[in-house]
């Protein structure tokens, strides 16, 4: 399941208050949309104007009282996470009690209460949900990473019944590596420059007319991929 991450505390409230007004202009135009058409006179085109007018009138007070709660939840939040120093289900818990009872408050004590229960336990039932389908989805068995393709070196020079037993497999590879080293190795002997000087003093015998010394100077020594091949082992 993929987490999401909230923005930082101070550009939290701007978000938040971004996100409740558009979902208060959202449900609110469908919302009065349909009731301005259902009490609007007979006809269609009535209806059509009827809600109209009903969403100009009452879906921008509607996406304002979203925002309005939106950011007094941030703003309570944010401070829980600035005095408790830890992000968790009691802050939006809190946060919610506290909004509902701020935004209630000019209406007496009992409403504020009112507000703050009702708030709390909204908030509480939200949280619980998230809760609930995070444990399921947890529960569930992670997808299965497929195996690793192996590299070439190790196809060609491990038999096929060791590919499949793991560790047995990779310790043969290593040592068919090792063995090629030493093999390698063993060719790093003078005689190997002088086979490689014969080459090319039977392939172009005009230019060898000088000393052997003088040929080994500006002989390369041979290359990986010379030794491997003068190992025999492809």
């Amino acid at each position: 399941m993929v987490e999401y991450t909230r923005q930082p505390c101070p550009i939290r409230v701007v978000e938040d208050c971004g996100c409740a007004f558009l979902m208060g202009a959202i449900g609110g135009t469908m919302f009065q949309s349909i009731r301005g058409f259902r009490n609007a006179p007979a006809g269609l085109m009535r209806g059509l104007y009827g809600g109209l007018d009903s969403v100009k009138m009452r879906t921008p007070a509607m996406a304002g009282s979203f925002a309005v709660w939106g950011a007094t939840f941030s703003s309570v939040d944010c401070t829980m996470v600035y005095l408790r120093q830890q992000e968790d289900t009691w802050n939006s818990i809190i946060s919610g009690a506290a909004t509902g009872g701020i935004l209630a408050a000019r209406n007496g004590f009992k409403a504020m209460g009112n507000g703050a229960l009702v708030g709390g336990l909204v908030l509480a039932l939200i949280e619980g949900a998230g809760a609930a389908v995070a444990t399921i989805y947890a529960a569930q068995p992670g997808e299965t990473v497929p195996n690793p393709l192996r590299p070439e070196w190790e196809l060609l020079t491990t038999p096929l019944g060791a590919a499949q037993l793991g560790e047995s497999g990779t310790s043969e590879a290593l040592a068919e590596i090792e063995r090629v080293v030493e093999k390698c190795n063993s060719h790093r002997v003078p005689h190997s420059r002088i086979s490689m000087f014969s080459r090319a003093s039977a392939a172009n015998p005009r230019e060898n007319m000088g000393s052997t010394e003088s040929h080994e100077k500006f002989v390369k020594p041979p290359s990986l991929l010379e030794l491997v091949r003068l190992s025999n082992f492809f």
